[in-house]
């Protein structure tokens, strides 16, 4: 009995070493609730625990997924927050605006995150230029400039 509760508890797990992947609509719900349903806005203040605490409680009671995908999110989106926090992702958020901050949810649903450590700022941005990158190529025709 011992056998079978230890082989429950170990599959009910997050393994906080790499955290598993999630889907960015999860992460959006997350920040959708932080924003207060106005949007995707990521705010420019430091955020108090409360706040955090807040959000974690309403997207537990919302969210219909198990219990160790739940841990996942929040663990991803408090990680994506605080790497949107760094300068070169506040950057890219600030100069692109929805459309930056819709790739870093993506990417932070994607990328490997170890708990202890978060994100590393420096490949979400490159992540988040070159699919910038990718999506101002599908939008101006090979060969044509933006001006043309």
């Amino acid at each position: 009995m011992s056998n079978v509760m230890n082989q429950a508890q170990v599959e009910s797990a997050v393994d906080t070493s790499d955290v598993p992947r999630v889907g960015a609509r999860e992460l959006a719900l997350a920040l959708k609730i932080l924003s207060a349903g106005n949007g995707l806005l990521l705010p420019n203040v430091t955020l108090s625990d409360e706040d955090l605490r807040r959000v974690e409680q309403d997207f537990w009671m919302i969210s219909p997924r198990a219990r160790v995908r739940k841990v996942a999110v929040l663990l991803r989106f408090r990680s994506f927050l605080a790497a949107c926090q760094t300068r070169h992702v506040n950057e890219l958020i600030a100069r692109h605006g929805q459309a930056a901050l819709v790739i870093a949810l993506e990417a932070a649903a994607k990328m490997r995150l170890n708990a202890k450590w978060g994100f590393n700022p420096h490949k979400m941005a490159r992540a988040m230029s070159e699919a910038l990158a990718a999506a101002a190529e599908t939008l101006v025709p090979e060969g044509q400039t933006a001006a043309a």
